[in-house]
């Protein structure tokens, strides 16, 4: 059940920025600004993170999170571990 719930959420997500994506006006220019100012965040902060004392891994997942959300994303990713 919980991987289930998991794929749906991806799901939607991923639902959600392509929607996002499709109402901007320039759809190409907004996904690639989206997407690598995601991938650049993850990347500084996993090299530069020991400053604030996260440091990511760069795996698959969060790549994937990156990706597809963006810079909210990986500052949602920093939240959630500074929280927790």
């Amino acid at each position: 059940m919980e991987n289930l719930s998991f794929w749906l959420i991806w799901a939607a997500l991923g639902g959600a920025m392509l929607i996002y994506y499709l109402r901007c006006y320039r759809r190409m220019r907004s996904m690639l600004w989206g997407v690598s100012g995601g991938l650049v965040l993850l990347v500084l902060l996993h090299y530069c993170g020991g400053f604030i004392g996260f440091a990511p891994e760069l795996n698959l997942f969060n790549i994937m999170q990156a990706g597809v959300l963006g810079v909210p994303g990986v500052v949602l990713m920093a939240v959630v571990n500074i929280i927790l």
